[in-house]
């Protein structure tokens, strides 16, 4: 029998205490397109102050979980539940079955370790069951590698603080020689951000204010989440309309703010593992 997807436990994790980081490691092999904490006892997303997925060492996912279950519910599609958190490779909001696909986790791709790490604050006799959902390696017909093969979906995250109103720039890594192909950018701010405008190469490509912004996504069937300002550049659901920033030589972001605000923006890249 033919198996096209397999859903089963991982390793289980260890040291999941009330306060502390638990790890647990993730058996190489397929294409990782979701991988799904179940949560128990008396733990919450809200508790999960820091979520790590590492690969060979370098971080592909940092987020906490709060922010993790707001980007799934902007998505629309993907019904959030207070028992389960999913981290997502495979873009199940998309179009078709390959925007959908670009950006699953093919561990075969020289991926020697893969580790996750969930902090925990608070919790009282928490439970973490990870649950895998897969397929096969991305191989063609002849068995090569398909083209996006080594593209993953990355979710990595850089702070910020602003001490007054104004537009205030943020630097984030583009452009590098094999990837930095750009799907969203979410920025988790305090409530003061009003709008937002992005250059590259001095010429502005995007800008809109908040209320511009969430209209257009909604209309796409997508869901605006509070203090979460997102820049969807696949909101339509086409995988190439994704930012590709290879042949850039710089890119700005601009936020403009009411007041004084502290943050963190949260990019989904899609890109090779060594890449950023």
């Amino acid at each position: 029998m033919a198996i096209g997807s397999v859903v089963n436990y991982g390793l289980p994790f260890s040291n999941v205490v009330a306060s502390g980081t638990a790890t647990n490691q993730i058996t190489r092999g397929k294409t990782l397109n979701r991988f799904q904490l179940k949560l128990g006892g008396t733990l919450t997303k809200a508790m999960i102050t820091r979520f790590k997925l590492k690969a060979n060492g370098g971080v592909v996912i940092d987020a906490t979980g709060t922010q993790i279950d707001k980007i799934n519910a902007y998505r629309g599609a993907n019904v959030t539940n207070a028992s389960f958190l999913d981290i997502f490779f495979k873009d199940f909001s998309l179009n078709n079955e390959f925007d959908r696909g670009v950006g699953a986790f093919d561990t075969t791709m020289g991926i020697a370790d893969l580790t996750t790490e969930v902090t925990i604050a608070g919790a009282t006799a928490p439970v973490l069951t990870p649950i895998l959902f897969q397929t096969a390696a991305q191989k063609l017909k002849t068995g090569e590698a398909a083209p996006y093969a080594a593209l993953i979906c990355k979710l990595l995250n850089y702070p910020y603080s602003v001490s007054t109103g104004g537009v205030l720039p943020i630097a984030l890594p583009f452009g590098a020689v094999r990837g930095s192909v750009i799907k969203r950018i979410h920025i988790f701010h305090t409530g003061q951000l009003t709008g937002v405008t992005m250059k590259q190469d001095s010429t502005i490509f995007y800008e809109s204010t908040k209320t511009e912004n969430e209209f257009i996504q909604t209309s796409f069937g997508r869901v605006p989440q509070t203090n979460m300002y997102t820049i969807d550049f696949v909101v339509d659901g086409d995988i190439k309309n994704a930012l590709d920033t290879r042949d850039a030589k710089s890119l700005e972001l601009l936020c403009t703010f009411s007041g004084a605000d502290v943050g963190e923006v949260l990019v989904e890249y899609i890109d090779p593992l060594n890449n950023l």
